[in-house]
């Protein structure tokens, strides 16, 4: 019971997380001018609203019979873009100034969500909650690369590499 209590006391922190994160992308599409920024910034908005949904059901399922659910691992062009619709209202406008503040904060909190959904993979017995952790930590993962790249491309060559096709 005690191992069920802190995977529960981790979904409420990760919940949370995904809730901000979710506002924070909604938020922060609103703030970008360019139509390739503001559309990767709404999918990721729309992403992390996935998220927080699964997790919410998972803990839903783990407190009524203590099982896992499903998780169906997604891609980023699966989801049409989420703008200035966050359900959390904790976003820090000072956050928002500019895009290489919006993207290197997204950079640390998509790093940041990674390695707490692989400590919860390491940290889970059931085989199904291991993969559903594991296939998180992935796709924040990728959602690191892709903004890394965005950062990458504004630095070096000015513009949004993201053109809505991003392969992931």
């Amino acid at each position: 019971m005690s191992q069920l209590l802190g995977i529960e006391e981790a979904l409420d922190i990760a919940m949370e997380a995904e809730l901000k994160a979710q506002a924070f992308y909604a938020q922060a599409a609103l703030e970008v001018q360019d139509p390739h920024g503001r559309d990767l910034l709404g999918r990721l908005a729309a992403f992390e609203q996935y998220h927080y949904e699964k997790l919410s059901a998972l803990a839903r399922s783990l407190a009524k019979d203590g099982t896992f659910v499903e998780y169906e691992a997604r891609t980023i062009d699966q989801f049409p873009p989420l703008v200035g619709k966050g359900e959390a209202g904790t976003t820090l406008l000072e956050e928002l100034k500019d895009v290489p503040g919006i993207l290197g904060k997204a950079i640390e909190n998509e790093k940041i969500a990674g390695e707490q959904y692989r400590a919860l993979a390491q940290q889970t017995a059931d085989p199904a909650g291991q993969a559903m952790f594991r296939d998180l930590a992935n796709e924040e993962r990728i959602h690191q690369r892709i903004l890394e790249d965005e950062f990458f491309s504004l630095s070096n060559k000015g513009i949004w590499g993201w053109s809505g096709m991003y392969g992931e």
